[in-house]
């Protein structure tokens, strides 16, 4: 087995590149994909800390929704209320363009700039920030 280690900044840079080319979509749903996903590694860090069992950690973060998880993440003193609040903003954001029904939810043009532009940017801010998203992983192959 090989050592590895990788700064986990792809996503991220996909995230910016999607604000900068006003793809919103694809802007909005990777912040939300990569918010819930660093969000439950720091949830699982915390709780390793706690020394709780890996077992117990699993069905604690089994099925937990972005909105579930911003609530996590504040309680163990990780996010403030308004982090909060911008995290579950962009899960509703990201709702909206992923379960579309009847009329659009979603915005659209210089409308649109002016609503996902500054979410991304908090998202983003979190996410380097708060939820190390600048961390490097190392494992074996």
């Amino acid at each position: 087995m090989v050592n590895y280690a990788w700064y986990d900044t792809a996503q991220l840079l996909k995230i910016e590149k999607a604000k900068k080319e006003s793809d919103w979509f694809t802007a909005i749903v990777l912040s939300a994909v990569q918010l819930e996903r660093h969000g439950c590694l720091e949830i699982k860090e915390y709780l390793e800390n706690l020394n709780v069992k890996s077992e117990l950690i699993d069905r604690i973060l089994k099925r937990k929704y972005l909105y579930e998880i911003a609530e996590y993440l504040m309680v163990i003193g990780k996010i403030d209320s308004e982090e909060c609040k911008t995290i579950k903003t962009v899960n509703e954001e990201r709702n909206n363009f992923i379960h579309r029904r009847g009329e659009e939810r979603f915005k659209r043009g210089l409308e649109a700039k002016d609503k996902y532009a500054p979410l991304i940017d908090d998202a983003i801010r979190i996410l380097k920030e708060k939820l190390n998203v600048l961390r490097i992983f190392i494992g074996k192959s």
